[in-house]
């Protein structure tokens, strides 16, 4: 199939560099997964007056496990199930589901466009975390343009008289969380596949959500209060057929999505592609302006290219020195 794609890339005779080949393939995988999983946030955000977080992520799971079975068996088969650190993974899908059942709380609240922004302080958050956990030195660059993104966070909430709205720290929280399961990721990602690390969360989140609206779910009068503590509460009820098939579809993007982002990493230099998970954003802004008639302030903008501008710097600042390690073995980021 990667011949097949290669050949239909030539024009006329003329033949492209394998690693100019790849990056484009790569950053087109990239840009696609990134866009549907901006559907599935409309989509979640859409359920999300209705339904519990947790209810849409369990049946979302077990839709969602199919699929990236069949990856599993393609990609090596069940062999590659058996993994040398079983804990890791489970964490890292615990924190996989932390981190977006606060990201979908959010969105409960908060303009879509401000959820992804500030969900963006994730790389930043990594650069740090890169320093306390696994004691890498960061220079005054890369350090400086983590400060500029937490200064864009500060753009996008704005003046609030000392006081930060409850519903501006869950994306905050859902970055953290992101952030640590990326570090999980880097240290276990060498000795596994994307679909064995994708098998391992998803089945992370099916448990867990169903144990988690077992316990948590029908607390009424406690989810009256705040529709981001409504989306984790509320009873859990039996779908129409329309929001049924809404919810399968979340599956399907979900197994989909982690195809592009783990085949865009696998064949492209992280340097080249990562930056253009940054896409996220304008599709969050259009989404929300189409849907929702969001439209953002001056000042939630600016914050937003502060965001994205430092980001990007960080990302690729981060892999310079390990360019050729990145290039042969890469660690593929995965998002669920």
């Amino acid at each position: 199939m990667t011949t097949n794609l290669k050949q239909g890339l030539l024009l006329k005779g003329a033949k492209l560099h394998p690693e100019i080949d790849g990056s484009v393939q790569g950053i087109v995988l990239i840009t696609l997964g990134i866009s549907v999983f901006s559907i599935q946030d409309v989509l979640i955000r859409t359920l999300g007056s209705t339904y519990p977080g947790f209810e849409i992520m369990f049946f979302r799971g077990l839709v969602a496990i199919v699929p990236i079975f069949v990856f599993v068996i393609f990609s090596g088969g069940l062999e590659t199930l058996k993994v040398s650190h079983p804990w890791l993974n489970i964490l890292r899908g615990l924190l996989a589901l932390t981190s977006y059942t606060f990201y979908y709380m959010a969105l409960q609240a908060l303009p879509l466009a401000v959820s992804t922004a500030i969900f963006f302080l994730s790389p930043l958050i990594v650069t740090l975390l890169s320093v306390i956990l696994l004691r890498e030195t960061v220079g005054i660059r890369r350090m400086a343009a983590v400060l500029a993104g937490f200064v864009g966070v500060m753009m996008i909430v704005g003046p609030t008289d000392g006081d930060v709205s409850a519903e501006m720290i869950l994306p905050i929280l859902a970055a953290v969380a992101y952030a640590i399961s990326i570090i999980i990721t880097r240290h276990i990602g060498k000795s596994q596949t994307g679909s064995s690390l994708a098998f391992y969360a998803m089945s992370t989140f099916i448990v867990v959500s169903g144990l988690a609206g077992l316990f948590l779910g029908g607390q009424t009068d406690a989810a009256s209060h705040h529709p981001s503590i409504a989306f984790l509460l509320r009873d859990w009820v039996v779908p129409t057929a329309g929001d049924a098939f809404l919810i399968a579809v979340c599956g399907v993007i979900s197994a989909f999505g982690f195809y592009c982002l783990a085949q865009g990493y696998r064949i492209s230099p992280v340097s080249v592609v990562a930056p253009f998970e940054f896409v996220a954003m304008p599709l969050a802004v259009f989404w929300g302006f189409l849907v929702w008639a969001e439209v953002p302030s001056g000042l939630t903008l600016s914050g937003i290219l502060v965001i994205i501008f430092s980001g990007i710097y960080v990302l690729q600042r981060e892999a310079r020195p390990d360019r050729k390690r990145l290039t042969s073995g890469r660690t593929v980021r995965l998002r669920l």
